[in-house]
């Protein structure tokens, strides 16, 4: 028995060794290998590429997707153990058993310091042995552009980089053990920076490119709310590496100033009874920094292709049709004769109803009687003519609620309707072909508070984008304003808060006013310096029932209206029943938030007035006599 127990130890000893013998040694290295608890990551390049990795951004690990804990700290204990390891950054990447495959996105975002990571792969292969500290390579180069500063533009939205012979971006295959970029498809000779970007001082640029050398120049573009600044950079002969930065300066970059426009006045009077009216909507462009109307004509690619009624305030049978002249330059709206007020837009489609169709201008038809009041001379020098009624009103008898008229957010030329009672907080009814319609209300944000989506969404209140304000780094911002960034000469006068002289003042083109008139500077209803000095004003004789009646210098009457206001925070009318506020065509002052009004109340009666531009006010149009 002992015998045997020995004899069948014997084999077993001998079976483990002949086991042992059939493995090879990288199989016998594979059973005792002894993976680190966690890995840390660094990057192997210039200071462009030295990212922060973000705790909970993940990262690839052959195949699976590892959470970041903090400080580019990698926990192991969920990847298995193996004798090669692939790493990659960002996640985005996908992995092929013979090649890595990135698709480098055309928009980049700025950072005033490091690339954009999102836009270009990092890649680490390594063994066991260097999991612990690993330093990922990026497969893509860097060109840092510095640039001089601009403080009239302030700041830019987006750089526009373009070659005509090298591609910049492209979907990329890349070889896993070196990469190295094997191929290159669907290649791009775009890539877009998008900001914003503060170019009041000195600043630079970083943008992830292919590695390669250069055949040509790059065309640089910046992009502006007030128009552009172009460059063509000569990299001919240098080259983009894997990892480096290749810096170049930028100098003397020509700074241009163009905002494309339609038509030559965003509001269009109308006599009574009249059956139709032809519009201009030309497509045109000015270079003024304060909007001014330059008419200067601009490509016909962007011509409208059709026009169509938004909205009206009398009925559905107001607007009996709007069509598109053959040269698409002009418009016919043919009208049932009533008085009232419709808002027709011009689209980028043959037919405005498509899902994608946009607006690419709206113009107010305004069909009214009007009078003008002369006032006198004032205290600046400056001589008016007033319109005998609001901005969109049809009628001028006190106390009527046809009186109120429209009205309009601070810098934007589209209307909304105010009270259908007067002295009542209560809207007007608003009708389209088919029935009756209703503006929107919105947050404003980074993308709602432009003038741009203003453009595009003429029948939407956009509220407030911001409840503080930044006045010491651009791009300022204001509390309680629709713009995301502020812009003082939408309304064509930015500094009119130092009374420049009306002479001086251009119409802006988005200023809501008809041709031959422009919203009220903030000396309009000043009168002569009386005995103490101070700014005297035409209301003081006025007199008060539910709004004032103003005497003329000739002895005339000229009635002034409440209509309230729409709120900043929701676009609700208040205040109908107690006070008038008309705007001011300029801010109230350099660094304030707020830009002028009057105020039109029984208590009160108030020239240098100021408040927030997401509110919707009255406006009184006015004509220079000494321009």
């Amino acid at each position: 028995m002992k015998n045997r127990i020995q004899l069948f130890i014997k084999y077993m000893l001998f079976g483990f060794v002949l086991l042992i013998y059939s493995c090879n040694n990288d199989s016998i290295k594979q059973i005792f290998i002894q993976q680190p608890n966690s890995s840390h990551l660094t990057i192997d390049g210039d200071a462009p590429f030295l990212l922060n990795f973000k705790t909970g951004d993940t990262i690839g690990i052959n195949g699976d997707k590892v959470v970041i804990l903090n400080n580019g700290l990698v926990g192991l204990h969920d990847v298995p153990a193996v004798k090669e390891y692939f790493i990659y950054y960002p996640n985005s990447i996908e992995k092929n058993d013979s090649e890595f495959q990135f698709i480098m996105p055309q928009m980049q975002s700025y950072n005033d310091k490091y690339i954009d990571a999102s836009s270009c792969p990092f890649l680490a292969n390594i063994d066991n042995l260097g999991l612990e500290n690993v330093k990922l390579k990026p497969v893509l180069g860097a060109l840092k552009m510095t640039i001089p500063a601009n403080s009239d533009f302030g700041s830019v939205s987006s750089v526009i980089i373009e070659s005509k012979t090298n591609n910049l971006r492209g979907i990329l295959y890349i070889d896993p053990l070196t990469g190295i970029i094997k191929k290159v498809e669907e290649g791009s000779h775009k890539i877009v920076l998008n900001g914003p970007i503060d170019v009041s001082k000195d600043f630079s640029l970083v943008v992830d490119l292919i590695p390669q050398r250069f055949i040509g120049k790059l065309s640089v573009k910046l992009v502006s709310s007030k128009g552009y600044g172009q460059y063509d950079l000569d990299l001919s002969g240098k080259s983009i590496r894997p990892g480096k930065m290749l810096a170049v300066k930028l100098t003397n970059i020509k700074w241009q100033r163009v905002t494309y426009y339609y038509g030559k006045a965003n509001s269009v009077i109308v006599k009574p009874d009249q059956t139709s009216v032809k519009v201009d909507c030309g497509a045109y462009y000015t270079t003024n920094k304060n909007y001014a109307y330059e008419d200067s004509i601009a490509d016909d690619s962007r011509l409208p292709l059709s026009a169509h009624q938004l909205w009206n305030d009398v009925s559905v049978d107001f607007v009996k049709s709007v069509t598109l002249s053959p040269d698409r330059k002009s418009f016919t709206v043919n009208l049932d004769g009533k008085k009232g007020n419709a808002l027709i837009a011009i689209y980028d489609k043959k037919n405005p109803k498509e899902r994608d169709a946009k607006i690419l201008w709206s113009f107010h038809i305004w069909v009214t009687d009007v009078k003008e009041q002369l006032l006198g001379t004032n205290i600046n020098g400056n001589t008016y003519i007033v319109l005998d009624r609001n901005l969109g009103a049809t009628s001028a008898l006190p106390k009527d609620a046809h009186t109120v008229g429209l009205l309009y957010q601070w810098g934007r030329k589209d209307p909304f309707v105010g009270t259908n009672k007067y002295g009542n907080n209560s809207n007007c009814k608003m009708y389209n072909e088919k029935g009756e319609v209703a503006f929107s209300v919105l947050k404003g944000g980074r993308t709602s508070g432009t003038v741009q989506y203003s453009i595009e969404h003429p029948t939407a209140f956009i509220m407030y984008s911001h409840n503080k304000s930044n006045k010491s780094i651009y791009p300022y911002y204001a509390a309680y304003d629709w713009l995301y960034y502020e812009n003082l000469a939408l309304w064509g006068n930015p500094e009119g808060y130092d009374f420049p002289k009306a002479s001086f003042l251009s119409k802006s083109i988005y200023d809501p006013s008809p041709a031959g008139y422009m919203v009220a500077p903030n000396d309009t209803w000043f009168e002569s310096e009386n005995e103490k000095g101070k700014h005297s004003n035409i209301f003081i004789n006025a007199t008060w029932d539910n709004g004032y009646t103003n005497i003329g210098i000739d002895g005339s009457k000229w009635w002034y209206p409440i209509g309230g206001w729409r709120g900043r925070k929701d676009g609700n009318l208040t205040s109908a029943n107690t006070n008038g506020y008309y705007w001011y065509s300029s801010v109230d002052g350099e660094k304030s938030i707020n830009s002028g009004l009057l105020i039109l109340g029984e208590k009160v009666i108030k020239l240098n007035a100021a408040n927030s531009r997401a509110n919707a006010c009255s406006i009184r149009c006015v004509k220079i006599v000494n321009k």
